[in-house]
């Protein structure tokens, strides 16, 4: 049986056993000796958002935080994902899922994310799949925020802009150790010392990156930020993809089956709106 079937099977066991509470985004996937998971309840503020690990493909811990945020045509300022519907960890995979992030009925959302071990180091995927579920087109900006510790320190990064054909790369490093990030098909980047592009995505107004921060030639604990500004289709949906290599060399994104399990999850997302419906409680 293909990991395909086998993380769909696990899906469906997984649905079997939801309740209609909030995930508290806390697990890990792991492939050979790396693993990469969430590690605090979900929390954005100015100086905090989602806690991560990134281990085995380095000498230490190599990441800190990473989450997505968004922005609705119109919005007055960013918004983080918040904790999600859904949440599914199966060896090297795991997705979160949200029904209906702002509440408006205007469009859902999977995470889904898998880490490989290159033997060297090791890799790690996250695609965040928009489905626009509104009657029109929608305009919206993604924003995907990190801030990676490379050698497992927090103040002694140094970071250049790289070059992909397939999006923007970050090339961070401390010593002989590296950390490579992509935003695939990403329009612009913010790189910044920590809490900079955080508190941005956190304030209480309307933010853009513009490609700014690099180089960074002076050791610092470096953040970065990528954006997305698309407009989708109703019925529609678009994917947003990054990359973090660390100690290994980027992969080609064709090694990695997500975002193919994000349409599962969806189905996830919508039995669990019919089961708490008031339809559904005045059958029971």
């Amino acid at each position: 049986m293909s990991r395909i079937l086998v993380w769909k099977a696990a899906l469906v066991l997984g649905l079997a056993a939801l309740s209609p509470f909030p995930a508290s985004a806390i697990g890990s996937v792991t492939a050979g000796g790396v693993t990469f998971g969430y590690t605090n309840n979900f929390n954005t503020t100015t100086s905090n958002t989602v806690d991560v690990a990134f281990t085995g493909a380095g000498p230490a811990d190599m990441a800190f935080e990473s989450w997505w945020f968004y922005r609705v045509s119109g919005g007055s300022r960013e918004s983080a994902f918040a904790n999600p519907d859904i949440e599914l960890y199966d060896g090297s995979l795991g997705q979160l899922g949200w029904d209906d992030p702002t509440g408006s009925s205007l469009f859902s959302a999977s995470l889904s994310f898998e880490v490989f071990d290159s033997g060297a180091g090791g890799n790690l995927f996250q695609n965040m799949r928009i489905y626009n579920t509104s009657g029109a087109d929608l305009t919206i900006d993604v924003f995907h925020y990190s801030d990676l510790d490379v050698n497992g320190t927090g103040g002694s990064d140094r970071a250049s802009l790289g070059s992909n054909a397939a999006g923007i790369q970050i090339n961070q490093s401390e010593g002989a150790q590296t950390a490579p990030i992509v935003g695939y098909g990403a329009n612009a980047y913010r790189v910044s010392p920590y809490a900079q592009v955080l508190g941005d995505l956190t304030d209480n107004g309307v933010d853009n990156f513009a490609n700014t921060g690099l180089p960074v030639n002076t050791p610092q604990d470096v953040t970065v930020g990528f954006q997305w500004s698309v407009t989708i289709a109703a019925g529609s949906y678009r994917d947003f993809m990054t990359q973090f290599g660390s100690n290994a060399p980027l992969l080609n994104p064709t090694v990695t089956v997500i975002p193919e399990p994000g349409t599962a999850v969806l189905m996830g997302l919508g039995l669990l709106v019919l089961a708490v419906s008031p339809r559904a409680a005045r059958a029971a």
